[in-house]
This record gives C-alpha cells, sequence and structure tokens, in this order.
C-alpha cells in the first residue's frame, strides 16, 4: 500500500510541476496544464500505481475538475479507430466461440508444429501475406490473424496454465510485433503509408510507386526474419519442442469430426471481412464499418450472441482505457500543442555544417522517440512528419534514404510501448504480458532496425541507384 501511494505521489507531483510553472511562449495555459496531465498518465502506464482502466477513470476526472470540460477528452470514445479495435475484438470472440480458430490451430500444429518458433514464423508470413492488401492492424491482426494464434495457444497448453500463460505471451508479443513490421514493408500495410509518400511529393519532389517503397525495405524483410527468434530469447515460450503436443493435435482435431455449420458459417463471415478489408482502397468502404458488418453478421447468424460479449472483460477495459487515452490526444490536438511542440523541435534542429549521415541519424531519432507521446499512429505522422519532412528539405541530404528512414522507423516505433498503435491495447488486454517485457522487447527490435536501415540500408540503396 506504501508503495502504491508512493507511486501516485509521484503521478500528482509531476503534474503540479506543470500548474506551478507558466505556460511557454506560443502555447495556452489549458494545452500546458493538459500536457502535465498527460505526461503523469504516460509515467503512470509505467509505474501501474493501479489496472489502466482505473488509472484512466481517475486522471480523466482530474482533468475534468482542473483543466477543461470533461466532454472535450470523451470525445475519444467517438473516434473510429477506438471502435475498429474493439469491433475486432468482437470479431475475434465470435470466431474463437464457433470453434474454427481451435481446429485452425489444431490443423497449423498437426501440420507445421516441429517446434513452437515455427508456428511463430508461419502467423508472422499470414500476417505480411495480408500487410499487402489489408492497411490496418487491428483488422488484420487484431481480427484475423491473432484469432489463429489464440487457436494454437489454446491447443498447446490447454492442461499447463503457467505454460499457457508464457506461451500465450510468446505468440501476442510476436503478433503484435510482425503486424507492425508487416505494416512497413508494403505501402498499403499502413493507412498512414500513404500520407508520407503524398508528402514526400509535395515537400521533397520525390516520387514513390509501391513496387519501390516494398524493394527499398529489404533492410526491413530482414529484421522480419530475425523477430520470430528474437522474441522467442527474449520472451520465451514454455514450449519449445512440440512433437507431444502435435501428436495430441493431430487426435484432438480428428475428435472434432467433420467441419460444423457455425464453422462453415464462421468461414464465410471471416473470408466477407478479409474480402471487404482488401479492397476497401478501391471500393472506399470504411474499415471500422466492416468491422461492425462482420460483428452484426455473427450476431445475426447466431455465430455470436450478446453474452458471449458482455462476458469478455478484456474487451471492455480496453474501452474505457484506449478511449481515454485517445481522448487526451485529441483534445492536445486541438489545443494545438502538437503544432507548438514541432515548431519548437524545428527551432532547435541544426542544419548547417551536418553530413549526409549525421542528418539521417537525426531523422531516425525525429521518427522514433517522440512517439512515446502519442497513443495514435496516424496522428504521429500527421503531427511529425510534415515537421520532419521541412527539415530534410532545408539540408542536401539525399531525398530517398532519408525517406526511407523516416516512413520505415516512424512505423516500427509503434513497438515501443503498448498503446502507441491501436493494436497494442486490444492485445495487451489478453492478459498474456506485462508492460516491461513488452517495452523492453519493443526497443530492443526497434535498435535492430535502426541498425539494420541505417548501415545495411545505406549501402543496398547505394548499390541500387536510390542515393539521390
Amino acid at each position: 500500500m506504501k508503495v502504491r501511494f508512493a507511486k501516485i505521489a509521484v503521478l500528482l507531483s509531476v503534474a503540479g510541476v506543470f500548474f506551478a510553472y507558466p505556460a511557454p511562449s506560443g502555447l495556452s495555459v489549458t494545452a500546458w496544464h493538459l500536457f502535465g496531465v498527460f505526461v503523469a498518465l504516460i509515467l503512470g502506464l509505467i509505474l501501474q500505481p493501479c489496472s489502466e482502466p482505473t488509472l484512466l477513470l481517475v486522471i480523466t476526472t482530474l482533468a475534468g475538475i482542473f483543466v477543461l470540460p470533461i466532454r472535450e477528452i470523451l470525445v475519444g470514445y467517438t473516434d473510429t479507430m477506438m471502435w475498429l479495435t474493439l469491433v475486432a475484438s468482437m470479431i475475434g470472440v465470435g470466431l474463437k466461440k464457433s470453434g474454427l480458430t481451435r481446429r485452425i490451430g489444431l490443423w497449423l500444429i498437426s501440420q507445421f508444429g516441429k517446434t513452437t518458433l515455427r508456428i511463430g514464423y508461419i502467423l508472422s508470413f499470414i500476417d505480411m501475406i495480408l500487410a499487402t492488401s489489408t492497411p490496418s492492424s487491428p483488422a488484420r491482426t487484431g481480427g484475423l490473424v491473432y484469432p489463429l494464434a489464440e487457436g494454437v495457444i489454446e491447443a498447446s497448453s490447454s492442461d499447463n496454465p503457467k505454460g499457457k500463460q508464457r506461451t500465450g505471451a510468446y505468440f501476442t508479443l510476436l503478433t503484435f510485433t510482425a503486424s507492425m513490421l508487416s505494416g512497413g514493408l508494403f505501402m498499403t500495410g499502413m493507412g498512414p503509408n500513404l500520407i508520407n509518400v503524398k508528402l514526400a511529393q509535395d515537400v521533397l519532389g520525390i516520387s514513390i510507386s509501391w513496387p519501390l517503397w516494398t524493394v527499398a525495405a529489404l533492410p526491413g524483410f530482414l529484421g522480419f526474419l530475425l523477430t520470430p527468434y528474437i522474441i522467442y530469447k527474449l520472451c520465451p515460450p514454455d514450449t519449445t519442442s512440440m512433437a507431444a503436443v502435435r501428436a495430441g493435435a493431430k487426435r484432438e482435431l480428428a475428435g472434432m469430426g467433420h467441419i460444423s455449420r457455425t464453422e462453415l458459417t464462421a468461414i464465410g463471415i471471416f473470408l466477407t471481412i478479409l474480402i471487404l478489408w482488401s479492397t476497401g482502397t478501391v471500393t472506399k468502404v470504411d474499415s471500422t464499418l466492416v468491422a461492425f458488418i462482420g460483428v452484426s453478421l455473427m450476431l445475426v447468424t447466431g455465430v455470436l450472441n450478446w453474452n458471449d460479449l458482455a462476458e469478455t472483460k478484456a474487451m471492455w477495459s480496453l474501452l474505457i482505457w484506449f478511449g481515454a487515452i485517445l481522448g487526451f490526444s485529441v483534445a492536445l490536438t486541438k489545443l494545438e500543442f502538437f503544432t507548438w511542440f514541432a515548431g519548437v523541435i524545428k527551432l532547435l534542429l541544426p542544419t548547417a555544417g551536418l553530413g549526409s549521415y549525421s542528418i539521417l541519424l537525426l531523422v531516425a531519432a525525429l521518427a522514433i522517440l517522440p512517439h512515446y507521446f502519442f497513443v495514435s499512429y496516424t496522428g504521429y505522422v500527421v503531427a511529425f512528419s510534415p515537421l520532419i519532412f521541412s527539415f530534410v528539405a532545408a539540408t542536401d541530404v539525399p531525398r530517398y534514404p532519408a525517406f526511407f528512414v523516416l516512413a520505415y522507423l516512424m512505423i516500427i516505433s509503434c513497438t515501443l510501448t503498448h498503446y502507441g498503435n491501436a493494436l497494442g491495447p486490444l492485445l495487451m488486454e489478453k492478459g498474456y504480458n506485462d508492460k516491461k517485457t513488452w517495452w523492453c522487447v519493443g526497443t530492443v527490435i526497434t535498435v535492430l532496425h535502426v541498425v539494420l536501415y541505417l548501415t545495411v540500408g545505406v549501402l543496398y540503396w547505394r548499390l541500387i541507384g536510390l542515393w539521390y
């Protein structure tokens, strides 16, 4: 109890500093105070004096009392990304309840499951294939790939709760990380990638095509291949050799008999969702609407019922804390805090006397470090990409390498925390992972890709004629 109150005292002290000191020039008092509360919130996610929903409810209440009307923070609950994350989780519940994910999990183990690591690679490659045409990680991974991982987790550790926790931690962290890496390998892997492509054309005067984006991402493919093994070592599953599990999976799969009508219905809905998500850039059907269509079909056909959703506590915890943290981000954006912050960084950045490699290092730092303060990858791109592109335009650094370092590392920086992308909160609420391991693994993966892009990438881009 003493430790808990000590942590709370630290959070209050941090927020109090921003109330004690006047707002900097160019920033409103309200924005300054709200940023102070937001910093305390981020620190609270690290120190964990209480559960995340409790922390968010309390800090939202304090912000509503002392900073600005609470309705301006609760706007986060109307954000389509928050609802996409929530409803994608509902789709996962439906696929699991139908028995389809367990059947697929048993089949994957029976056919390919010599080792846990091998299954990890298979799931990663499934995500990578889907990333070519599904530009939403909550949809792609949360709604389609992770339910398959859950089937593997259940099938491989159903009789061992402790083993299930460790195996679940490995597959959860891997599917999240693989999703972020997949999103950086293809222009259509993440929606905000297209914002960076447009800015590159407008500010830097360069054109980035779909094939060029992927060809230039060779260092990212190397990182993608290394990642399942790295996470396997940093977050080892309980089961490594799956020979016995594989034999048991074959028996259980045979015992399940023929595929049921409910499973066939779930397959039909799954394929419908996949097609709609994959063709969204052509049909202009919003990803969130597709998720709602999928859940509605599951409810109407009986794959799901409301009690199945009401009893999924983790999903509603996700609603509480992710909606609130999105609200803080939206409120800070409306108060033009991020515009002011970007301007301050731009003034502080040196441009004269720096070589190309030094500038690429600065671009890498700008693409990564500020992401700790953002809970939306789209918001991060909108706020910081114009700043970094303007900085690059004021230098003599080769445009294409600068663009690739920025675009690829911005996505990879989503792995630094469990809230930097909408998929993170969805998977964190599964209950398999602790934040310390999540953040440590994310840091290792990010550093790995910084090294790859600034060494292998630089040499590779020179070799293929993109050093200009």
